[in-house]
């Protein structure tokens, strides 16, 4: 499944203090495994003597993507870079459209890449 990821790109060569790019850059990559994980929260009260649970739906919490792909380290570079940088947005494989997320987590081995991103509900 193809994960295609934007942001605005922090440049790997620059100072701490340098400004991020104000240019929105993309990046697709082949990834060996894709999910996404939604659920509700649910909140729960036991009245004694009364007839049963009382369940509240208090909605849904923000969907978490879990990728991994075999990248190059110029792959890796470029995610680094939207790593790093801000705004970062996925095109949900799963047919919700353009998405804000957060990086939760980034793990690369020279190999295998993985990341946990978060969707960002404004």
């Amino acid at each position: 499944m193809r994960l295609r990821l934007s942001g605005l790109r922090k440049d790997a060569t620059t100072d701490l203090v340098a400004p991020i790019a104000t240019e929105r850059a993309s990046i697709e990559i082949d990834c060996e495994s894709l999910t996404v994980s939604i659920e509700r929260r649910i909140q729960r009260t036991v009245v004694r003597g009364g007839e049963g649970d009382d369940l509240l739906d208090e909605g849904a919490e923000s969907a978490v993507y879990d990728a991994v792909a075999v990248a190059s380290m110029d792959q890796y570079a470029d995610i680094m870079s939207l790593f790093r940088g801000q705004a970062p947005m996925i095109d949900d494989p799963f047919g919700e459209g353009m998405i804000k997320v957060a990086f939760k987590s980034l793990s690369f081995d020279g190999r295998l890449l993985k990341m946990t991103l978060i969707e960002d509900i404004e």
